[in-house]
């Protein structure tokens, strides 16, 4: 009986202890449940990353979390800053701000921050002498480090469970990709309102554009009906002079004053003295702000002393069409040239002529007319021009006047018998450049790509961009193949120089591919695409530069 009564006690203290075994093992199955819940809630952030201008929101629920980890009596986040040093962007509560910084001041100067950066784990320092215990993390992610964790721990921090600061270290693996997130919103955010800065620009200026060109036509449209109404009074004047002399100059007086009003210059020559009588509108349109109005219109009512001050490259063209009016072969006449004041500036002018008055014989007895000056309607037609055929972001020839430039350079080689070039030219890897550093980085990089190529090249040949990283240069009057690749070796050269982008150093090289006249092709399109395939081999087969054979055969 005493037997089964201790086996019966054994049995019980067996019980006992597998039931203690058994609520422990449940308590740590519990424990192992909210530990895995809170790894997964540490991973997502309230904060809506795309919406914030700033990362406050973000640091101070880092920091928030990290306090309801461990006790942490104060805790600090440190961020990179644009020359790679660290500053402090965030401390909780503010008071210790100070002391963190002394703290990581040393930890610098001992290398353990250092030390911190490279092990991406928890790093407890102070354990022992004066300082506080503290702990140093870094923010990184795959591609960086984004900053780094301080925290001062109170004194219960080693009654805290171990897996403590293994979900420290999974909430700010988090909180680095957080910050990594928020500064790509960021940055696509920036990127997005430049866009719609520009395209608000381009849209501006065509609005622009098109008020001015409308304009324009109201403005010509209403000066050819005040011009042709002028030319019926003149009819009517030179009717009326016809009749008697004191007529006449009665008439003159009377149109002076009519056309005075216009807002152009009037001017009537004299058949007989063979003197230009000048209205001081006139003269000012001619001579310019800077000019003595007396003396201009003095030296220009002598045709000779008038055409002194006309442009050299505009005088003959001018006097052709004057001399057939004088001549009485056409009635009127109207031409644009330039006029060079005393401070060398040109400024256009637009002068029509009409035969007013004439002898027996039909011979011109009198030329009335008009000045305009239309210097600003240059500009911008010139201005328009420009934009028309050349790259707006280089300001290189587009793809419309590299077609123009290639055929007038072909021409001109079959008509000599001779030789001309074109190159291909694509800068390999761009496209990783553009993704990596933005659009803005690669429009600045393709301006200084643009640059090089011209200043390789000779002052006849023209280098155009046809659109993305594709650049054409056409060379005419070349010996032959040789002279051409020495000119291509000398662009390859150029590139071998890095270009910088923000602070970072970028080698680019390029593939070159090259087609002669007339050996690999006659015509423009021939040409063209002979060194668009060659320029493709070159690419593929690592030549950097490359012919095709005649007649597009083979790679050489």
């Amino acid at each position: 009986m005493s037997f089964s009564k201790g086996r019966m006690g054994s049995l019980e203290r067996r019980l006992r202890m597998l039931e203690e075994t058994n609520d422990f093992l449940w308590k740590e199955k519990s424990t192992a449940e909210d530990i895995l819940e809170s790894a997964i809630t540490l991973g997502s952030f309230d904060t809506s990353l795309n919406r914030l201008d700033d990362p406050g929101p973000i640091l101070e629920e880092i920091v928030a979390r990290a306090r309801t980890i461990l006790p942490f009596k104060a805790a600090a986040v440190y961020l990179v800053s644009e020359d790679s040093s660290f500053a402090q962007a965030i401390c909780v509560p503010p008071g210790h701000a100070a002391e963190i910084e002394e703290i990581v001041s040393r930890r610098i100067e001992d290398r353990t921050f250092a030390w911190a950066l490279k092990r991406r784990k928890p790093i407890l320092s102070g354990l022992s002498g004066p300082e506080p215990l503290h702990l140093l993390h870094a923010l990184s992610t795959i591609s960086r480090t984004r900053g780094m964790f301080v925290g001062i721990l109170g004194e219960e921090w080693q009654q805290l469970p171990e897996y403590s600061l293994a979900l420290l270290s999974v909430l700010l693996s988090a909180s680095a990709g957080a910050l990594e997130s928020f500064e790509l919103y960021r940055n696509l955010r920036s990127l997005n309102r430049d866009l719609a800065d520009r395209m608000s620009q381009l849209e501006e200026s065509r609005r622009e554009l098109e008020e001015y060109r409308k304009f324009l036509e109201q403005q010509v449209e209403r000066r050819t009906m005040e011009l042709s109404r002028a030319n019926e009074e003149m009819k009517m004047e030179i009717a009326e002079r016809m009749r008697t002399e004191e007529d006449l100059r009665s008439s003159e007086e009377m149109l002076r004053l009519a056309v005075e009003g216009m807002g152009d210059g009037v001017w009537i020559w004299n058949g007989t003295t063979g003197k230009t009588d000048l209205s001081p509108l006139s003269a000012e349109i001619l001579c310019g702000d800077d000019e003595d109005p007396a003396s201009c219109i003095l030296e220009s009512t002598s045709g000779e002393a008038w055409g002194r001050i006309i442009h050299e490259d505009d005088r003959e063209r001018l006097s052709r069409k004057k001399a057939r009016c004088l001549s009485g072969e056409v009635p009127a006449y109207s031409a644009e040239y330039r006029v060079v004041g005393k401070d060398g500036k040109e400024r256009w002018i637009l002068e029509r002529g009409r035969v007013v008055r004439k002898d027996r014989e039909g011979r011109p007895l009198a030329i009335a007319g008009t000045h305009s000056d239309i210097t600003g309607r240059k500009k911008l037609e010139d201005h328009i021009r420009f934009q028309a055929t050349h790259d707006f972001l280089t300001g290189l020839p587009n793809r419309f006047l590299f077609e123009d430039r290639l055929t007038q350079v072909l021409a001109r080689a079959k008509r000599q018998k001779g030789k001309a070039a074109l190159f291909f030219v694509d800068m390999d890897d761009f496209k990783k450049v553009n993704d990596r550093y933005g659009h803005l980085a690669g429009d600045t990089l393709l301006k200084e790509a643009g640059s090089r190529i011209v200043a390789c090249v000779r002052e006849m040949d023209t280098v155009c961009r046809l659109g993305g990283d594709e650049f054409t240069v056409i060379l005419p009057a070349v010996a032959g193949p040789g002279e051409a690749e020495s000119i291509a070796g000398r662009i390859m050269d150029a590139f071998r120089e890095p270009f910088l982008l923000g602070g970072d150093t970028i080698f680019l090289s390029l593939s070159v591919g090259i087609g002669i006249y007339p050996d690999h092709g006659n015509t423009v399109e021939q040409l063209l695409a002979n060194a668009d395939e060659a320029m493709y081999r070159a690419k593929g087969q690592g030549k950097r530069i490359c012919f095709l054979s005649p007649r597009n055969t083979s790679s050489s």
